[in-house]
């Protein structure tokens, strides 16, 4: 009995904005009764195949003394929530006879009344496993019981919030495949998957024609092997506390560090995860290990990488190895699914240096050198081999490590690195129409109003990037909408985040005029309210006032002269500016 107990689940409260995102993010992107998942997860697996010694112990146990009836029970038209404590014991009981305390995958069954059933019963429970390290969360599956023997549409707010509970789980363990979940509704059972290119379910069971199903599920997801459970296959997570590791093409270890850099806090998506590495078990980080659900069949970062490299450009990421992993289309094989859907596959890029993330900058003299940095970083990616960033944001930008001449990942002496070169543009091969990219708060004014990308964007995305640690100095937050929290809600950068993207290219248009830009100012933090006079500087660089256009810089871009000066502007302005700090 010790392996149960009753408590909250690892499951904040969904609120009203965050079940309205996760509608926007899943619509269209729901598939109800999928043929074979049933099929594909529970039948023909080890535990229920006829002659094996341990899959006939299981079915004594599910035809033991006692099992039936608690079947039954959950089955009846009492309230489910009455009963779902005989259930976890009956779990926890077939736990132990199954798994010795000292190799059991499985800490406990918690179970939570659900808050937001209203008058009729309801509750969440979840299975979690011994084998992640706490800092992921523990989640194996999770579920809900509701009274009510009722259809949820896929637009229901209870739907909504049992799809916020796997967003949850998929953002503690971000590098998962997949997560199991499965919804009781009165007599009625439905099986869930989530993964990065939405949510499906099996068609709905009638407990009263099939009693012994749930329990019969339930033993299903205690049995499965990790990856049948949805965990990232390729990292290998060995016993007795080692550290997990990867092996890229056979022969490059590599040893993963349990805090996570980055996470996805959505379910549809890239999923970006990425994990600190080294080559030895005992070496300090130095190696990015970087997750990525990718739409488009080529690997673009890594081709423009390896192209960036060639070409010899400057202050961008080394790449040091990738391979493909697995597909959407793969861990769905064998489903017939009612529409088409999307799919992604899955890629582990390794990556160099480790650095800082910018906005953890150590003195405003170090921030404005890397800045500078950045600046000639852009320009050697445009002028040397021809390609565009397109996505200049902060969580893309990061502080070399120092000594870079003693780091066996050398960037050539540049304080300031280019990340993620998922949304690069190689110009030599560009596309007549090219889809927009780039991070919320700091798209261009041009971009946003539906113009060609060119390599002043990617500036004017820079000086947004100044801006934002101007006026927020958040050593926290990587993206616009988490820092935005930090702020009064009279701030101008709220009209930056928007989906109206329109709407935004008007209004920075506005907050870039003379008279807005005064605005800009006046929200500058305390700590760069001296850098005012070169935030005017590098406004006048990016918005002349004699162009009398917002689509900012002046003179002919194909010139080489012009080129030259708008990096030669910008950077010398962050510059004199270090300089003048470090007096």
């Amino acid at each position: 009995m010790s392996n149960v107990m009753f408590s909250k689940p690892p499951f904040g409260t969904a609120t009203a904005a965050t079940l309205q995102s996760v509608r926007a993010e899943l619509k269209g992107n729901i598939f109800r009764n999928v043929g074979g998942l049933f099929a594909k997860n529970f039948e023909g697996k080890p535990w229920n195949l006829e002659g094996n010694p341990w899959s006939e112990a299981v079915q004594a146990k599910l035809q033991a003394e006692g099992s039936p009836d608690i079947v039954s029970k959950l089955s009846a038209g009492d309230p489910i929530i009455d009963h779902l404590d005989l259930l976890l014991v009956w779990l926890a009981e077939f736990q132990d006879e199954f798994f010795p305390s000292d190799q059991s995958i499985f800490r406990f069954f918690h179970s939570q009344l659900l808050s937001n059933a209203g008058s009729k019963p309801g509750a969440c429970i979840s299975l979690e496993t011994r084998v992640l390290h706490p800092v992921a969360g523990s989640t194996r599956v999770f579920g809900e019981f509701h009274h009510d023997n009722i259809f949820m549409a896929d637009d229901d707010d209870n739907i909504l919030r049992f799809c916020e509970r796997a967003r949850q789980v998929l953002e503690a363990q971000s590098a998962r495949y997949f997560v199991h979940g499965f919804l009781v509704c009165g007599t009625t059972l439905e099986l869930w998957v989530f993964d990065r290119s939405g949510a499906y379910s099996s068609e709905r069971f009638d407990l009263t024609q099939r009693p012994d199903l749930l329990v019969r599920a339930l033993v299903g997801y205690t049995l499965m092997n990790h990856e049948e459970a949805g965990f990232n296959a390729f990292v290998k997570r060995p016993a007795h506390g080692l550290d997990s590791h990867i092996t890229l093409h056979e022969n490059e270890k590599f040893y993963l560090r349990p805090e996570l850099i980055a996470t996805a806090d959505y379910i549809v998506g890239p999923g970006t995860t990425c994990y600190g590495a080294s080559k030895s078990t005992d070496g300090k980080a130095d190696t990015v290990i970087k997750f990525s659900w990718r739409e488009d069949e080529e690997l673009t970062e890594v081709r423009l990488l390896q192209l960036a490299h060639k070409r010899n450009a400057r202050g961008i990421i080394q790449l040091l190895g990738y391979q493909d992993l697995v597909s959407i289309a793969d861990l769905r094989e064998g489903l017939r699914f009612p529409q088409p859907f999307v799919n992604r596959t899955l890629s582990c890029v390794a990556t160099a240096p480790l650095g800082r993330p910018i906005r953890q900058y150590t003195s405003i003299p170090e921030l404005l050198e890397v800045l500078r940095d950045l600046v000639r970083a852009l320009q050697s990616l445009y002028v040397n081999a021809r390609i565009l960033h397109r996505d200049v944001a902060i969580k893309n930008l990061i502080i070399a490590p120092q000594r870079q001449h003693q780091h066996p990942h050398s960037v050539d002496g540049s304080k300031g690195v280019l990340l993620d070169f998922n949304a690069a543009l190689d110009l030599d091969n560009a596309r007549p129409i090219e889809p927009m990219v780039g991070s919320d708060g700091f798209m261009a004014i041009g971009i946003l109003s539906g113009r060609r990308h060119t390599y002043r964007h990617d500036l004017e995305s820079l000086f947004y990037v100044f801006l934002w640690i101007a006026i927020a100095n958040d050593r926290v937050h990587d993206e616009a909408n988490d820092i935005l929290k930090g702020l009064p809600k009279t701030s101008r950068l709220w009209k930056w985040c928007t989906m109206d993207f329109g709407g935004v290219a008007r209004d920075k248009a506005a907050d870039m005029s003379s008279e807005g830009f005064e605005g800009i100012l006046g929200e500058f933090s305390s700590d760069f309210v001296p850098l005012r006079g070169l935030a005017k500087e590098l406004h006048a660089l990016v918005f002349p006032a004699s162009d009398g256009d917002m689509e900012g810089f002046s003179g002919p871009e194909t010139d080489q002269g012009t080129v030259q000066r708008d990096y030669d502007g910008m950077a010398d302005a962050f510059n004199r500016s270090a300089l003048a700090f470090r007096g």
